[in-house]
């Protein structure tokens, strides 16, 4: 059995929606390379059109396997009121971030959303990226650590949210 997946409803519809999507470029893959076998009469020789479809149809395929795997294991969360006690799926989250290496620190503001739902702009971050793992289950005051772009880094969680309008507006995306 394949790993259960966490999404919203809207990052299920977003899903759904890519997979209509690639079954349609699939079936549009596939007439393509029935026009090109019917022109031609051939499948092999002297046709790297039919070829080249064919290994397209492949690919195709496959990305419509996973998709509709993934989906499969897809389980829909929600929640009536956010976790302000410990972070979870669907937390918003204050950080203090520190990079071991250069000292660098900052602080800043993400919610934790569902699998393939990150949106940086909106400070949307997927429960499995490695620092929303870091963080999952830790208390106000807890620090947790990962691997980021400039070496190992340290997140300490400052507040949680109920929701977005009690973030200050310093941290919130414009």
């Amino acid at each position: 059995m394949a790993n259960v997946i966490y999404v919203s409803k809207t990052g299920l519809d977003l899903l759904n929606g890519r997979l209509n999507m690639l079954n349609e470029e699939l079936e549009a893959l596939r007439m393509e390379k029935a026009t090109a076998y019917t022109a031609t009469g051939d499948t092999w020789h002297d046709n790297p059109y039919f070829n080249r479809l064919e290994q397209d149809e492949k690919r195709k395929a496959q990305e419509v396997a996973s998709l509709n795997a993934l989906i499969a294991s897809a389980q829909v969360f929600a929640f009536d009121k956010r976790n302000t006690t410990r972070v979870q799926l669907g937390s918003i989250v204050l950080l203090n971030r520190y990079y071991k290496v250069s000292g660098e620190e900052d602080e800043f503001v993400w919610e934790i959303v569902g699998y393939g739902e990150t949106d940086v702009p909106q400070q949307r971050v997927a429960y499995n990226a490695p620092m929303a793992q870091a963080l999952m289950g830790l208390h106000i005051g807890d620090t947790g650590s990962s691997d980021g772009p400039k070496g190992p880094v340290e997140y300490e969680v400052l507040a949680l949210f109920a929701t977005w309008d009690d973030v200050p507006e310093k941290f919130r995306s414009s």
